[in-house]
């Protein structure tokens, strides 16, 4: 079972996010600090305000899980950059997601079948 970490302040994200990941087999987990990380994971998925926000607001998050995946998600972001590679490598992620994102793009960035 992979397991994500969700980094969402939204409370309504949060609960549907959690119920799309287990939907697809993946457990969802919810942070209080960075320094304070809960167990060991595959994923994170962390909500930033824009792009020049991404560095700072990743930096803590790489360093207590250097070999987790990192996807990004923002309502600044352009529809369309989940594909953006670029974008991902230039903020120091493994992908990004422009909010609203359905079930089927995060189930994509996370790299997690979808059920049958």
């Amino acid at each position: 079972m992979k397991r994500v970490l969700v980094v969402e302040h939204d409370r309504l994200h949060r609960e549907l996010i959690g119920e799309w990941l287990a939907a697809a087999g993946a457990q969802a987990l919810w942070p209080e600090t960075p320094a304070k990380p809960p167990t060991e994971i595959d994923a994170i998925l962390v909500d930033v305000a824009c792009q020049q926000q991404a560095h700072e607001v990743l930096l803590p998050w790489r360093r207590a899980y250097p070999r987790a995946a990192i996807v990004l998600a923002s309502g600044r972001f352009p529809a369309g950059d989940m594909a953006n590679d670029a974008m991902a490598v230039r903020l120091g992620a493994t992908r990004v997601l422009a909010k609203p994102f359905t079930r089927t793009d995060l189930w994509a960035a996370l790299g997690l079948t979808p059920p049958h």
